[in-house]
């Protein structure tokens, strides 16, 4: 089997260094490249192909967090395999969406010596222990909280449309609109602008 080509995102510049040190003589794969940021990272991406992204969740990055990165990552490049290495624990929450967002597994930096087998395990299709099943479970949680307009009108949303556009094209008042936009962001706890939601729901196929 070819060596993996492996992508680090991490914007911790200590263990950054010390990951590439500690995995130099790794016979299953190479890190490629490193980045600390979302941007860099899709940047790179398009540039370099690699089969392994390496993911932090907390990059520094105000604009995107290694959670937004790992959804753009899957969406935009399926045959990738993203790993989510953090220092996160006990945040079920945080766990949950890396799964939804398409990560393939999930390593704690206190545990990063694992990170060789589960890159092994990536390259050989292994099904994980819980990324279909809680793909799935967080999949259908979310799913619920959209009825069919809501769909409609985040589709609407992700499209370009204004508000006022919105409610001139169904013939309701734009109070109603902005009644409904902000039922949705509160079903799901968003405090980002209501673009970002819809491009996010269209990526985890809740609008389909």
């Amino acid at each position: 089997m070819n060596r993996a080509k492996v992508m680090l995102v991490e914007d911790d510049v200590d263990w950054s260094n010390g990951l590439q040190a500690y995995f130099s003589n790794e016979t299953g794969f190479t890190i490629t490249s490193c980045v600390d940021n979302m941007e860099a990272c899709m940047a790179e991406l398009n540039q370099t192909p690699v089969d392994v992204v390496l993911m932090d969740i907390i990059l520094g990055d105000a604009k995107a967090t290694g959670l937004d990165a790992a959804l753009d990552i899957t969406y935009k490049y399926p045959a990738v395999k993203v790993i989510i290495v953090s220092s996160l624990e006990d945040d079920d929450e945080v766990f949950n969406e890396a799964f939804l967002n398409g990560a393939y597994d999930f390593v704690y930096k206190n545990e990063f010596e694992q990170i060789p087998a589960v890159i092994a395990n990536a390259m050989s299709e292994q099904v994980t222990k819980y990324g279909p099943r809680l793909k799935k479970l967080v999949y259908d949680k979310k799913k619920k909280l959209l009825n069919p307009y809501d769909v409609v009108l985040l589709k609407l949303i992700r499209e370009g449309k204004t508000q006022q556009e919105i409610a001139d094209m169904n013939s309701v008042s734009l109070s109603a609109v902005k009644k409904r936009v902000g039922r949705i962001l509160e079903k799901f706890h968003w405090s980002r602008p209501t673009k970002e939601l819809a491009d996010k729901c269209h990526k985890w196929g809740l609008l389909e």
